[in-house]
């Protein structure tokens, strides 16, 4: 009966506090975009199995893509349903957490762990990812609490050996970081049973079964795993130290989307953590087995550094529960008032990072999404989508439309570019130009956004997460000679012209300026267009360096003269009538503009002329 009560009672907890697991990882599931590797696991789930488990396809072991693969047969490939597989093994994490404190630190750690594992902003984030994370820590952790059992039996084989051979496997089978798991446990119970020769004997028998089943996927996938590696020796510096120790552990503490304020928080965090540190050396050999988890894959992923290209904390997540217990057993440690101001201070960072996760857009995963929604809402029939970064085809494929016409560009100095611009630039008035990633890595010189300056009129210009997209309106315009004005003593408007023909609301008006360098500059000028009506109100403006930054004034020469294409967007809301175009220049840094001296000019701005807005 005493058994029952206490059964009862622990479900009174967990269950309410699985429930509220559940919300935090649910909630906001589709708030943010689906970013680069997602959309690379949707299109690789999407593919027959065959090329699903095809060693050249993917970095990481083939178990989590597997999965995905059948779950997006089942449910579909919407935002919900691909981040909900994650939620599962997620949610999870928070009763594998706490079964492993209750049986290291009884029940007042293991309630302590489940509420910090529950509210784990670094959990949560990956929970909500269509990626391998969530299941690799939960199947790392089931391996880890079958591998504790073992030890309370006098002989590895019972039903908990098959239960950690499978576990074992199914991490090592969905993300390679999960044998630095393995490599914690093994170092563990060398050390728990070395003088029990023959348990020790039938547990290296284990490793041994998990190794055999494991090596055919590790001989097909070491050319392409070796192809990835690198020579960074400088990752095991104090820079590799910083990214590697310091940035897990706080990570672990406070989550990723923390300001420096909140790292802090995470980093304050290591003192509960050393208390829990020390409790586990002190107090029981069992929960030495907690320093092994967390600090071992610690320490073999800063050895591993000069052979990885790069690293980031989620690689450890296989880590997270030994922290949590670590630190669950620090606070169980502390005087009562300190176990309060633990915890609360373990709760406020976490609840500062989900707070920046779920609102702040600086934040946010991705972009692709809010970028080719602005293109379906603005595009008209005939537009053509430049696709410049082939990096973004998955993300294209997911949120692509049928219109406008995709083009994938190649890169500037292949053959097939040249007639490419041509034919395009023949078929399309308007042509919308997405630079994905960092053009520095297929762009360097942005020679196709120059291309486009030259001959076409920038109507738009937005910058979203991970790229950036312009609209640019072919037409022709050759600017007139106007009386110059000069802006400072550094740079002369010498040339005016806008488009023929009629202007509307929600129509574009192009602009030709052709600008003259007076004497070199050692720093870059912003130009600025402004529409404004009679009373002075601003209607529409652009604003930005010279043909879009590919022409800074900082590389003008001495009488050069510039010819800056611009299309101002007429928004659907202005009225008819006549209005003023004025022109003139300002340092972004400080916002301050250059003085105009010239025949009508403004103290800082030049006028251009009046425009008519006709009716739509």
């Amino acid at each position: 009966m005493t058994e029952e009560w206490r059964s009862s009672r622990q479900a009174l907890f967990v269950v309410p506090l699985l429930l509220l697991a559940f919300a935090l990882r649910v909630h906001g599931l589709e708030h943010h975009n689906i970013w680069g590797d997602e959309a690379f696991s949707i299109a690789l789930g999407k593919q027959p199995l065959a090329q699903v488990v095809d060693p050249d396809q993917e970095t990481n072991p083939p178990l989590y893509h597997i999965l995905l693969h059948f779950w997006l047969a089942m449910v579909g490939d919407s935002v919900l349903a691909v981040r909900y597989l994650s939620v599962i093994p997620g949610m999870l994490l928070v009763p594998l957490t706490h079964v492993i404190g209750q049986r290291l630190f009884g029940r007042s750690g293991a309630a302590l762990a489940a509420i910090l594992t529950a509210f784990s902003s670094f959990a949560i984030y990956y929970s909500q990812e269509t990626r391998m994370y969530a299941w690799v820590v939960a199947f790392s952790t089931l391996s880890v609490y079958a591998s504790l059992r073992l030890q309370r039996q006098s002989s590895p084989r019972t039903k908990w050996s098959a239960v950690f051979l499978a576990s074992t496997l199914a991490a090592a089978f969905t993300h390679y970081y999960a044998f630095l798991v393995l490599l914690a446990e093994n170092l563990f119970m060398i050390w728990r049973k070395h003088r029990q020769r023959r348990w020790l004997r039938r547990w290296i028998g284990m490793q041994a079964v998990a190794g055999l089943a494991f090596l055919p996927w590790a001989l097909a996938h070491v050319d392409f795993i070796g192809g990835k590696a690198s020579a960074r020796w400088e990752a095991l510096g104090a820079g590799g130290l910083d990214a590697v120790w310091a940035g897990t552990l706080a990570a672990f503490g406070a989550g990723e989307t923390v300001s420096p304020l909140g790292r802090w928080l995470g980093i304050a965090l290591l003192v509960p953590l050393a208390m829990g540190l020390r409790g586990a050396l002190q107090r029981s050999r069992r929960e030495r087995v907690l320093a092994y988890w967390l600090f071992v894959p610690l320490a073999a992923a800063w050895l591993l550094g000069p052979l990885m290209p790069f690293f980031f904390p989620r690689y450890l997540i296989v880590a997270l529960p030994a922290y949590v217990l670590l630190l669950a057993g620090g606070l169980r440690a502390s005087a009562r008032p300190l176990v309060v101001f633990w915890l609360l201070l373990a709760l406020l960072a976490n609840g500062r990072s989900l707070r920046n996760y779920f609102s702040d857009p600086n934040f946010a995963k991705g972009g692709y999404g809010d970028l080719m929604a602005y293109v379906q809402v603005h595009r008209q029939p005939g537009d053509a989508l430049l696709l410049q970064n082939g990096a973004q085809a998955a993300l294209y494929d997911y949120y692509g439309q049928a219109e406008p016409r995709a083009y994938n560009m190649p890169p500037w100095d292949d053959a097939q570019m040249q007639p490419l611009l041509q034919s395009v630039s023949a078929q399309h008035e308007r042509i919308w130009l997405l630079m994905y990633g960092d053009p520095v890595g297929y762009d360097p010189q942005h020679e196709l956004e120059r291309w486009l300056h030259q001959r076409a009129f920038r109507a738009f210009h937005g910058d979203y997460v991970g790229g950036s997209l312009d609209l640019f309106v072919q037409g022709e315009i050759v600017p007139s000679s106007v009386a110059e004005v000069r802006f400072g003593d550094v740079i002369a408007l010498s040339g005016f012209g806008t488009g023929a023909g009629e202007h509307v609301p929600a129509g574009t008006l192009p602009l030709a300026l052709a600008w003259r360098a007076l004497r070199p500059m050692g720093r870059d000028y912003t130009a600025f267009v402004h529409l404004l009506d009679g009373e002075g109100k601003l209607w529409a403006q652009a604003d930005s360096q010279p043909q879009g930054g590919t022409r800074p004034t900082s590389l003008w020469q001495p009488g050069e003269t510039v010819i800056d294409r611009v299309a101002l967007p007429l928004g659907a809301e202005l009225p008819p009538g006549e209005y003023r175009l004025q022109a003139g220049w300002y340092q972004l840094a400080d916002m301050q503009r250059l003085p105009a001296v010239g025949e009508g000019s403004l103290p800082d701005r030049a006028q251009l002329g009046l425009v008519t807005i006709a009716a739509p």
